[in-house]
């Protein structure tokens, strides 16, 4: 089963619309991932169970995002000046 599962992706990924998918991906998604990991030096999640693992790493998504809002919202506030 996996094996057919690792054909289908590779398939998949070779394919146009999948290597459009996969360039979007590397500018979207990837980067934050970096951030998060090294800026804000994360490492690995440490509760145990699924849902409490979930609700850390959305804590996580929301601070990062609130600081990326907060540095937006300063540099547009310098332009004005």
């Amino acid at each position: 089963e996996t094996k057919k599962q690792r054909k289908r992706v590779r398939e998949k990924l070779a394919s146009e619309d999948g290597q459009q998918t996969y360039r979007k991906r590397k500018i979207e998604v990837e980067p934050v991932f970096g951030q998060i990991k090294y800026n804000r030096e994360f490492s690995r999640l440490t509760h145990r169970g699924l849902s409490k693992n979930i609700t850390n790493w959305g804590l996580i998504c929301v601070a990062h995002n609130l600081l990326k809002w907060e540095t937006t919202k300063q540099k547009q506030q310098e332009r004005i000046r």
